[in-house]
């Protein structure tokens, strides 16, 4: 999953800098097959304006509109905060409810 996370955020980083690509530059740029390219575009559509147009002159952008913080989540850092979120949910401490509430939200984690 860290994989394709992080394969994900470096695919709209690439996008957000280079502007128009092919899949194929993608697919040399990322180190993976077009294939897997093409499903994490459909993947990513869901959530970030990206176009795909087909033909001469065709390949994969962003709206030229959209912009994102640059400083966004690896894996590592949400397991990160998944693990000091699982250790002030296992205090007494007021901040525990807060915790386990944030667990569930985040990562679906229900804490008796």
């Amino acid at each position: 999953m860290s994989r394709k996370y992080d394969r994900q955020i470096n695919l709209l980083n690439y996008l957000l800098h280079s502007g128009r690509t092919t899949i194929l530059n993608l697919s040399n740029e990322l180190g993976v097959c077009i294939h897997t390219v093409k499903r994490d575009i459909a993947d990513l559509q869901y959530h970030f304006p990206i176009f795909t147009y087909s033909g001469r002159g065709g390949g994969v952008e962003l709206n030229a509109c959209f912009s994102f913080n640059s400083y966004l989540l690896t894996y590592e850092n949400v397991m990160l905060i998944k693990q000091a979120l699982e250790l002030l949910a296992e205090t007494d401490d007021i901040g525990a409810s807060a915790a386990r509430s944030l667990l569930y939200k985040i990562f679906h984690i229900k804490y008796a």
